[in-house]
């Protein structure tokens, strides 16, 4: 062997044989290495205290009464609703109650605070989902609390799921409740709003009654009706107006005949030649009308009849005139009527005052008629202030009543949803509604879930190997030997191999063969 001067000879780089030459050559140490090491952390790992998992499964139970009969007013998505709930289960109020009644955590509450065993709680549980067959709508999920007990931890994921089951009940009721308040707080808005404007639409219609757009046909009507009234008025102010035209030209001539009369101072003197003075002229006078009016009016009209009626009465009073002046002539001690004036003269005052009571009734219904036409009139012109001011009133009835009509609509409205949202409260309550099911109670783990033993064994195992092998390789490289010819470099020849002699203690260093 040759001793190799250190220098630039030497590869630095070790080759996988020249490893493979240290690793034999420190086996040895490296296989206590690795012995001791796996004895340690496997003396460690079962040491370590093992940590159970108990699981309960609870179903999201849809509604027991179809959609189409019954609308829940809950409608906020089940992983949503699960969120607000484990935010509500997972405080710090509740898990502390459920730390205590069960006693965990002893040994860590005797030396941490207590939000880092709320927070150790909290990490210990946990809440998985489980998804449909759509993958649209959670089905059901898991709660699952892992702990040192098994038959605790068992305890605890139960009285966890209870506590969603609950939890869900009392939101959805409270939820329900709560809708159907704020609807009936709105249906009694809608109802006061709806009194006040049916109110103003009633004092609209008592205000203006008369001239309300409905009344349009009957205000019509009643104007028809006054116009008739008003030509009928009209047609006997005429007749009136020609009777008295009539009654006062008959008065005349009386009155005229009775001056006659009473100028000669005797009946039978002015008679001598046949009949009264005058009579015949107003006979004649009253024919002559008569015929005018026949040619105006049938037989049936009024002033037809009744002038009918004076020229037969004129007739018959000149008939008995001309009888009393033959008889006077017959007879000349006839007496004399009682006041001492002859018997025409008197018939003549007679008919004079009939006249005169006949002109005054006349103008009594001249009278009449003028008021009845006033009256009329008034009533006309009032219907026709309201008819022209139908358009206006039409107007303001619309707009109070499409108010009206747009509150009844909304209190309708709100009615419907007050009686579905009592129904759904009242779903809720009988928990007829969708709620969480507890389908698969937790059971008491007999297998720890944590820690894997045999894994960690491994593990452990294969970190010693390693650390042993490294510890093997340092020793090695510390010699600064040659190992093997592969080591020498390209251009030294190889003569032969001898087998290693070992040199003193006091000095060893690289040999070659």
């Amino acid at each position: 062997m040759f001793p190799t001067p250190p220098g630039p000879s030497a590869h630095p780089e070790l080759s996988p044989l020249s490893l493979a030459r240290m690793l034999w050559k420190s086996k040895l140490l490296s296989g206590l290495i690795w012995i001791f090491l796996s004895l340690l952390s496997a003396a460690i790992v079962y040491t370590i205290p093992p940590t159970y998992r108990a699981e309960a499964v609870i179903l999201v139970d849809g509604q027991k009464v179809p959609e189409r009969y019954v609308a829940s007013t809950v409608n906020a998505d089940v992983q949503d609703r699960l969120a607000t709930i484990s935010q509500q289960i997972l405080a710090t109020s509740r898990l502390q109650k459920i730390i205590d009644s069960n006693h965990l955590y002893e040994r860590e509450r005797a030396r941490l605070p207590q939000e880092e065993i709320i927070e150790m709680m909290r990490k210990d549980t946990k809440i998985t989902l489980e998804r449909g067959w759509g993958q649209e709508r959670t089905s059901a999920f898991r709660i699952s609390y892992q702990g040192r007990d098994p038959a605790t931890v068992a305890e605890v994921a139960n009285q966890i799921g209870n506590l969603f089951i609950e939890e869900n009940l009392r939101t959805r009721e409270t939820h329900a409740e709560g809708t159907s308040a704020f609807i009936e707080e709105q249906l009694e808005q809608a109802r006061k709003t709806l009194s006040a404007l049916e109110a103003q639409v009633e004092n609209y219609k008592l205000n203006h009654k008369g001239e309300l757009p409905e009344q349009q046909s009957s205000l019509a009507a009643s104007l028809s009706r006054l116009q008739i009234e008003l030509q009928g008025n009209q047609d006997a102010t005429n007749r009136a107006g020609q009777s008295r035209a009539l009654l006062t030209s008959s008065l005349s001539m009386a009155e005229s005949t009775a001056k006659v009369l009473e100028r000669t101072g005797t009946g039978r003197g002015a008679t001598a030649g046949g009949a009264a003075p005058g009579g015949p002229s107003n006979v004649a006078a009253l024919q002559a009308e008569l015929d005018q009016l026949r040619l105006r009016y049938t037989g049936d009209h009024p002033d037809v009849q009744r002038l009918e009626k004076l020229v037969a009465q004129a007739r018959q009073s000149e008939k008995k005139a001309r009888q009393e002046a033959a008889a006077s002539k017959a007879d000349p001690a006839a007496p004399a009527g009682p006041s001492g004036d002859p018997p025409d003269l008197l018939q003549q005052r007679e008919r004079i005052a009939g006249l005169r009571t006949e002109l005054a009734l006349a103008n009594q219904e001249l009278e009449f008629r003028a008021n009845e036409r006033k009256d009329i009139l008034t009533k006309v012109a009032s219907l026709q202030a309201r008819l022209d001011s139908l358009p206006v009133r039409e107007q303001e009835l619309a707009a109070l009543s499409r108010d009206y009509e747009i509150a009844k609509a909304n209190y309708k409205s709100l009615l419907d949803k007050r009686i579905a949202a009592d129904m759904a409260t009242d779903l809720e309550r009988r928990q007829q509604g969708e709620r969480f099911t507890m389908i698969d109670p937790a059971q008491a783990p007999v297998k720890p879930f944590a820690p894997d033993r045999l894994a960690w064994t491994c593990i452990c195992c294969g970190l010693g190997f390693a650390i042993a092998v490294i510890a093997g390789l340092v020793r090695e490289l510390k010699h600064n030997v040659l190992l093997g010819e592969w080591e020498l470099p390209p251009g030294i020849v190889i003569l032969g191999r001898v087998s290693p002699i070992l040199p003193p203690a006091t000095s060893r260093g690289p040999v070659v063969t």
